[in-house]
């Protein structure tokens, strides 16, 4: 359900021809085959969401137009058939104004949310971008506008990015170790690069056997987190190769491990955007 619109416009328009071959090749009124097509939407539509969840967001915004869509039609052609009498069904004919105006009404709301989630978890198309927001001042890079909600473990995360830490920024100092990061190539988004780490004792000695872990996390969203798990190249240096899927500034957070010692760096790069 990437494409909102797309898939509420279909799911309604199925509903709604579900509806008129129901109301129209059997007895059932208007409120009765109203009701029916609901109970089969029902049962079609939670499991499939079940299977293929999108958040609730996304399943409160296809039910509530799910439903609406069946329920206005009952609407309509019940009073239809008020019109006709001696318990005639309602002729698929000119509707009045009234409850069409109603499931206009709806139907415009429930394309505004999904226009708006849509947004919210893709971001902006590329070619609105200098339009409707601000163009980026670097060229190279792209302007990213998703925000899909409250990003998960944002507690962990902004301990993690603290720099109120006193007690272990000096246990760290107290080691002495000398460590310096860097990459061998400049980062292009969706291209593999090069990270590389240098670790050496007080002495200035290269430590030889130590685990070095950690990730580069996107703040905005955490599904885009790219953890990493660093191999010795000789004489102190480590290397992980590493795919950034988007371009921007990105946090760098890193553990070296050795001889039961445990030694956390930060750091920010930047990654440049696909040329043209």
């Amino acid at each position: 359900m990437n494409n909102l619109v797309l898939t509420l416009g279909l799911g309604s328009a199925v509903l709604a021809l579900l509806f008129a071959l129901i109301y129209r090749f059997t007895r059932l009124r208007a409120y009765h085959t109203a009701a029916l097509v609901v109970a089969v939407m029902l049962f079609v539509f939670i499991p499939a969401s079940i299977l293929n969840w999108h958040g609730a967001d996304v399943f409160a915004i296809h039910l509530a137009l799910y439903v609406i869509v069946p329920y206005g039609l009952g609407i309509i052609f019940t009073q239809k058939e008020g019109e006709a009498g001696n318990g005639e069904k309602g002729a698929f004919g000119r509707l009045h104004w009234a409850p069409m105006v109603l499931v206009g009404f709806f139907t415009i709301v429930a394309s505004v949310q999904a226009v708006l989630i849509t947004l919210a978890n893709n971001g902006m198309p590329q070619r609105f971008i200098g339009t409707l927001l601000p163009a980026p001042e670097n060229p190279a890079e792209r302007v990213t506008s998703g925000f899909p909600g409250t990003v998960a473990g944002i507690q962990e995360r902004d301990q993690a990015l603290a720099v109120d830490r006193m007690t272990v920024l000096k246990e760290q100092r107290q080691l002495g170790w000398q460590m310096r990061q860097g990459w061998l190539e400049r980062p292009v988004e969706g291209e593999p690069a090069t990270l590389q780490v240098e670790v050496r004792d007080a002495q200035g000695q290269p430590i030889m056997d130590a685990e070095i872990t950690g990730a580069f996390m996107w703040l905005a969203d955490e599904r885009r987190d790219q953890a990493f798990a660093m191999q010795y190249q000789g004489d102190g240096l480590y290397q992980a190769e590493v795919n950034l899927p988007a371009p921007g500034r990105w946090e760098l957070r890193y553990f070296v491990e050795h001889d039961g010692q445990r030694v956390e760096q930060q750091a920010r790069t930047r990654v440049r955007g696909q040329a043209g």
